[in-house]
């Protein structure tokens, strides 16, 4: 089992963090439309779900999966993303994805210092540290 990158978006859709580790094939696209292409195809799966939802319930996409790699979705009640791909048979990624959004929500712990993040990301080399220390632990990391 491999995790292969992360994706942090914020409710717009701004790429705030990238890290990746075992990725052997790029996507060939600069990467502002690499995270414009991810963020895309997680909006059209939410919108896909919505559409045919057999009933009114708060329907969710968790993760995407093809037999190459799986796309995990995570995203908060503050509009914050986290995207993870990893193999298609790595396990605990929802729990993974949890201790992520728990590192992040630690580094930038307010809604002032989530609008100017992009522009001017707090504490970064910690937040890759912590991000990079929580995946690098975890058992699919391999």
């Amino acid at each position: 089992m491999t995790i292969y990158n992360v994706y942090i978006f914020d409710r717009e859709g701004q790429c705030l963090y990238y890290d990746e580790w075992f990725r052997t094939k790029q996507s060939g696209l600069a990467p502002i439309q690499e995270y414009k292409l991810v963020f895309g195809m997680m909006l059209s799966m939410k919108s896909f779900v919505d559409r045919l939802a057999t009933n009114d319930s708060n329907q969710t996409v968790n993760y995407y999966k093809t037999s190459a790699y799986k796309m995990t979705f995570l995203e908060s009640a503050t509009g914050i993303k986290i995207i993870l791909n990893t193999d298609p048979n790595a396990t605990g990624i929802r729990d993974l994805l949890h201790k992520i959004y728990g590192a992040w929500t630690e580094t930038s712990n307010s809604a002032a210092k989530l609008e100017i993040f992009a522009s001017n990301p707090p504490n970064e080399s910690f937040l890759k540290g912590r991000i990079r220390d929580i995946v690098m632990k975890h058992s699919a990391y391999v």
